[in-house]
This record gives structure tokens, C-alpha cells and sequence, in this order.
């Protein structure tokens, strides 16, 4: 079934909208979206007219239905809810009171159901921290490997803020995107030393292949120490450093700022030395086997080209906003991939 069907009608535009929230219910069901509150505390002691569980699900409505009007998007919510029989008629909600609710709620809560739902190894429930952890291969069918490493690729992207949150009109986003399905895995923005905190959410047995900025050092040799690999893809590779030394397979080895790195032709740059070990033209296939960085462009956007920047006016908002995002994204990509294995073998995973 399509999400994205446009509707030509109200009956038809009622049933496109029910599509959209049966598939964030079926991403996160209420009991997933419970825990994730209860471990945040942000469990009601009384009966509110709007509940944390469903400012959760109006989170994720948001960013479905970008940029729809807070209370266009509470009724479409409702009415999916309804045909979904978890919700009963009642009185309205205000924007007022929409507002309220999402400050009571917080940040918190989304991050937990994000970090529940998409990191490898961590336990639902527990609060996602993002301490060390014992690795474990994503659920999903459709993982790519290369001589035994899973293959993630590290992007960055900027996404519009509201001009009332800061005076910086962009927020810089790293995402970790799996290789397979193109969910992100893990997401940090507006932080020093993003690509390195990211490797958080892979194993030794990892080759993350980053798009988008030049060699990081700092990463390399975090990366070197884990045995993590990677693989930068760069417009062109040239470093400003004589070679140290060319190997057979015609790459050759330099070594900025101590750390030692193999540059290939056709702009890859990797922190794999050995040519028996990583073979230049496997290497060059297997970087170009992950999805494209504008993913992590169509996550924050969550709901394609037309969605509205981030509205919010406070930081809290803000990163409620985008695990919202990241959450309705990663629901989309998991449907399209169980779409794709019901109709057969992956070709992709090797």
C-alpha cells in the first residue's frame, strides 16, 4: 500500500490520512510508545484531555502531515486513531492546549522511541542511552555486507529552524543511516565531533562510508581504535601531502596529522591500508552499494520537498520536532523494505 497516494477527494483524502497513522501505529504500537514514556517519566498521575501517548502519535502526525496546521493535523490524527479504535469521540483540543501538551511531553519520550526502535543492541524500554554496548546486526532482512563488515553511511545535512529558536537559521544534522533499508540508525545535530560520537551505534565489524566532508581525523583514529573501518567519498581526493607511499594496486598511503590513511582514485579516501585485505576496485563497489546521503535530506524533511521548516521556538522543541522525523522516515523505509522482501530474495545483501 502507497502513504503518499494523493487524494482526489474528502472520502479519499479520509482514507490517505487513516493509511498514514495505521502506519505510524503499526511502526510504534501504544504499548512501545508507553515504555518510551514511562522511562521518562512523563506518565499521567491524572486523566488529561490530551494524554501523553497521543501528543506522541501528534508528534509524528506533524511531521506525516507537513505543514498542516497544528489543529488540521489533530483532527486527521483523531479520525486515523478512531479507525484504528484508539480514540472515541470527545471534546476538541485547542492550539493552546496542543501547545501545553507538547511542553509537558517533551523531547524526551521521542528520543527514547527512536533509540529504541532503530539502534542495533539496545532493550526497549530502557531509555536508549547512548552508553557503550554490546553490538548486534540490525533486524532488519536486508543488511549489505563487504568481506564481512556491515556497510552504514555517515551523512550530513542542514535543516531550516524557526527564526524564533536562534539566530541560527540552519541546524547541522549527522545522521548514521543503515546500508540496507536506509533508516537512520543514530542522529546527532548542532555537536562538536558528531562523526565520532556516531560510532556509538556500530561495531568493529563496520564499514561506515561517510558522504559529505573531508577526512576527519578525529574520526579515524577513534575508528582506527575500534576497527571500525572507513571509507570517505569525496568530490576528488586530493590531501595536501606527498604520497608516503604507492602500493600495487596503484592507491597510495599518506599520513595527515599522524594518522595514516589510503587514498584511492575516483575520490575515496579509507582508513583500510592493507590492498590484500580491502582491494581497491571491491572497495570502490561497495561504497557505491549504499543508499545516497539525500536520505537524511528526506528524513528531516519527513514528509518530502513541501515540508515546512522546524517550527518550534525552543530547543526542547526542536529536538522533539526532529525525532519525530527521524521516526516517521525510518516508519516509511521499514514498510517499503517489508514491501520489497514480500516480494522476494534481497539482491543487495552479499
Amino acid at each position: 500500500m502507497s502513504y503518499d497516494t494523493a487524494p482526489t477527494g474528502p472520502d479519499d483524502r479520509g482514507d490517505a490520512d487513516a493509511a498514514v497513522v495505521d502506519l505510524l501505529v503499526r511502526a510504534y504500537p501504544p504499548e512501545l510508545v508507553d515504555a518510551a514514556i514511562a522511562a521518562c517519566g512523563r506518565t499521567e498521575r491524572r486523566r488529561r484531555l490530551l494524554p501523553a501517548r497521543r501528543m506522541v502519535y501528534f508528534v509524528l502526525a506533524m511531521a506525516a502531515f507537513s505543514p498542516a496546521p497544528y489543529l488540521d493535523v489533530m483532527r486527521r490524527l483523531e479520525s486515523g486513531l478512531r479507525r484504528a479504535g484508539l480514540s472515541q469521540p470527545g471534546p476538541s483540543a485547542g492550539k493552546a492546549a496542543i501547545f501545553q501538551a507538547r511542553e509537558r511531553l517533551g523531547s524526551g519520550p521521542l528520543e527514547v522511541l527512536f533509540r529504541d526502535s532503530a539502534l542495533p543492541g539496545t532493550e526497549a524500554g530502557t531509555g536508549g542511552a547512548p552508553a557503550p554496548r554490546q553490538w548486534s546486526a540490525p533486524p532488519h532482512h536486508c543488511a549489505p555486507y563487504w568481506r564481512g563488515r556491515t556497510l552504514h553511511l555517515l551523512a550530513e545535512r542542514r535543516t531550516a529552524a524557526s527564526r524564533h529558536t536562534s539566530p541560527t537559521p540552519r541546524l547541522t544534522v549527522t545522521g548514521l543511516l543503515d546500508g540496507g533499508t536506509g533508516q537512520v540508525v543514530d542522529a546527532v545535530w548542532d555537536a562538536s565531533g558528531a562523526p565520532a560520537t556516531l560510532l556509538r551505534s556500530v561495531g568493529p565489524d563496520t564499514l561506515l562510508v561517510v558522504q559529505g566532508p573531508a577526512p576527519d581525523h578525529a574520526l579515524a583514529a577513534a575508528a582506527a581504535a575500534r576497527g571500525t573501518g572507513v571509507a570517505w567519498r569525496l568530490p576528488t581526493a586530493r590531501l595536501p601531502l606527498q604520497p608516503e607511499r604507492r602500493l600495487e594496486d596503484g592507491s597510495f598511503l599518506v599520513r595527515p596529522r599522524g594518522v595514516p590513511l589510503r587514498v584511492i582514485g575516483a575520490g575515496l579516501v579509507t582508513t583500510l591500508l592493507d590492498p590484500s585485505l580491502a582491494p581497491a576496485g571491491e572497495l570502490l563497489a561497495a561504497t557505491d552499494a549504499v543508499p545516497d546521503g539525500r536520505l537524511l535530506g528526506a528524513a528531516l524533511l519527513a514528509a518530502g520537498p513541501d515540508a515546512a521548516p522546524l517550527t518550534s521556538r525552543t530547543a526542547e522543541g526542536v529536538d522533539q520536532e526532529l525525532y519525530g522525523r527521524l521516526l516517521v522516515h525510518n516508519a516509511r523505509r521499514r514498510a517499503a523494505d517489508l514491501a520489497a522482501f514480500a516480494c522476494g530474495p534481497c539482491p543487495g545483501a552479499r
